[in-house]
């Protein structure tokens, strides 16, 4: 007799043959992506020096990223296009690519340096203009973080590359229109975040002794010194960091 029981098919031998197919592909084009020959903006203002350091050097991470997380990835890209189209809906003149269609960033230390920011906007209600848009698609627990404490205290790393951004692509007249999209319910977080010289400064600095330590074979320091660390605990070069 055929079994047409939806928990049958769920088990079935085919289904997880699928499912698996998918994961396997996403996690291959994985391996065969190059990893960056650059230090990205966005790494600058993470909690730990040393991770931003093995992410420049190219460090191989110890597990790739697991298939659910690289789909969470590419939602997150699709989210960030949601968001600019609701902005241009609503009347804002948003450039998100240079007419050559290039985005808008910056390069420095030679090449070593660089960061491409979401867009720049250009006029549009309520805000002073040209300014730079930054948006993040994040989790519930991330938004509300947000929403408590406003991006400079819940997430220093958003806070370091929104000033890199206005510092070296010279849009520090207006502030940045920062906007984070909760996944989970679709709420959407904004934040007006002006230029702050120091920050942007500290960052930059920590930017260029990064690849300098890294050219003269010095380790920047770890977030803890305990492998247990909830950070490291869950970091990709927790085995090699802590050896």
């Amino acid at each position: 007799m055929l079994d047409f029981n939806k928990s049958s098919m769920l088990r079935s031998k085919a289904v997880k043959e699928i499912a698996s197919a998918i994961d396997d592909g996403l996690q291959r084009a994985q391996a065969e992506s190059k990893p960056r020959s650059y230090l990205g903006a966005s790494s600058i203002g993470a909690p730990c020096e040393r991770k931003t350091q093995y992410n420049y050097m190219g460090v191989p991470k110890e597990e790739g990223f697991s298939a659910k997380t690289l789909r969470i990835f590419a939602r997150g890209h699709l989210g960030e296009d949601m968001m600019a189209d609701w902005l241009r809906q609503a009347g804002y003149d948003l450039r998100t690519e240079k007419p050559d269609g290039r985005q808008f960033g910056f390069a420095s230390a030679n090449g070593k340096f660089k960061g491409h920011c979401d867009g720049i906007i250009h006029a549009g209600p309520g805000l002073e203009t040209p300014c730079i848009w930054e948006n993040k698609c994040v989790g519930s627990k991330s938004w509300k973080a947000m929403d408590s404490k406003g991006v400079k205290d819940s997430k220093p790393e958003y806070y370091a590359q929104v000033q890199l951004y206005m510092s070296y692509l010279d849009l520090t007249a207006a502030p940045a229109l920062f906007t984070a999209l909760n996944m989970d319910d679709m709420q959407i977080y904004i934040e007006l975040i002006k230029f702050d010289r120091k920050a942007a400064q500290a960052a930059s600095d920590l930017a260029v002794s990064i690849i300098q330590d890294t050219e003269a074979g010095a380790m920047r320091p770890r977030v803890s010194k305990d492998p247990e660390f909830w950070l490291c605990r869950f970091c990709e070069y927790r085995g090699r960091c802590h050896a």
